[in-house]
């Protein structure tokens, strides 16, 4: 697993994922082919536990290279989620990333705000 850490940017790199904060929103961008599953996810929170002392930040997922999702995995991201999210923007690029986002926003129970959106421009405003 390749991780980097960039205390300036506060950029973080994972294999699949680079989760980075700013202006408040914690994003996340997703490789190409990347599957999101509980192995994933529990790597992804386990390498970042800055993540979990995180509170009230948006989320922006950027599913743009997402290959595939196990429901599995979606439900844990999603609770995790849960945890620091005072909103999770969803943001898609194509109709397989279309159908994983709406499984995310439609499948699960959400306390906070949970939108899928085609623009970043959108899930921005939407945001603030």
């Amino acid at each position: 697993m390749e991780a980097i850490k960039t205390t300036q940017d506060q950029r973080l790199v994972t294999s699949d994922v680079t989760l980075w904060e700013e202006d408040g929103i914690v994003n996340f961008s997703f490789e190409e082919d990347t599957v999101i599953n509980t192995d994933l996810v529990i790597q992804l929170f386990d390498e970042y536990s800055e993540i979990n002392g995180m509170k009230n930040r948006s989320s922006l997922l950027n599913l743009e290279g997402v290959e595939g999702a196990t429901l599995e995995g979606l439900s844990l991201l999603n609770q995790k989620l849960e945890m620091f999210s005072s909103h999770k923007a969803i943001l898609v690029n194509n109709e397989k990333t279309d159908i994983i986002g709406r499984v995310m926003e439609n499948s699960f129970n959400h306390k906070k705000p949970t939108k899928v959106f085609k623009s970043a421009l959108q899930a921005d405003n939407w945001m603030n």
